[in-house]
């Protein structure tokens, strides 16, 4: 499931970026958010409401934890008016 950035549009979403494609593990989604959003600052316009859709599955060997959402990662949705949905899917990574 890629990383997709969509802008709100009413009651609806308008898909913009797809930040990463084909990767199911939550970690990389995460990482690649955030590395997206520091190498594109002010590509969101603030002045419109932005989703990131983080689909993932559940690891197989999983025992807990996950990645760290981090003040700087927080700090760069709030600037860009982004907030972030997590989508589980069946399945494993």
């Amino acid at each position: 499931m890629p990383v997709i950035i969509r802008k709100v549009v009413g009651d609806r979403f308008q898909n913009e970026v797809d930040v990463v494609r084909d990767e199911w593990k939550l970690r990389e989604q995460v990482e690649a958010l955030e590395a997206w959003l520091k190498n594109n600052p002010g590509r969101l316009d603030p002045a419109y409401e932005w989703v990131a859709d983080i689909g993932f599955c559940v690891r197989p060997d999983a025992l807990g934890g996950g990645p760290p959402i981090s003040r700087e990662l927080m700090r760069l949705c709030l600037a860009a008016n982004l907030e972030i949905y997590l989508s589980e899917y069946q399945g494993e990574a």
